[in-house]
């Protein structure tokens, strides 16, 4: 709640001139601790409730290590979150559908989804 009075080199501090009075940064500092408090408990409260999502997020991420908007849908729906579109299964399973078959020259494809792996 002040003003800067200087530049900060070599380890020195900015002096600082105060422009609210004592009572009023402290109403200040209170009110944004009631707003960091507040929202706290409301994020809490949210995760709490849909624990049942985290979870399968973090285990869909775990996974694929990207999910797009159709994966958090699923999840969002209650759904189990299908493969990403371009996704790979490095164990040697099959790939999520048959439009992401890979080139014919046998180079990787470019862009975004496939596991860091394969980047």
């Amino acid at each position: 709640y002040g003003e800067d009075e200087g530049e900060v080199f070599l380890g020195h501090s900015v002096t600082q001139r105060k422009q609210v009075s004592d009572g009023t940064a402290h109403t200040i500092d209170e009110e944004v601790r009631a707003i960091i408090d507040a929202n706290y408990n409301r994020a809490k409260e949210i995760l709490t409730q849909h624990i049942d999502k985290l979870h399968a997020m973090a285990e869909a991420l775990m996974k694929y290590e990207t999910i797009d908007r159709e994966q958090i849908d699923d999840i969002m729906n209650g759904r189990p979150p299908r493969p990403p579109r371009d996704w790979t299964d490095t164990r040697g399973g099959p790939r999520s559908d048959a439009s992401d078959a890979p080139s014919t020259d046998g180079a990787p494809e470019p862009g975004f989804g496939r596991p860091a792996s394969d980047h």
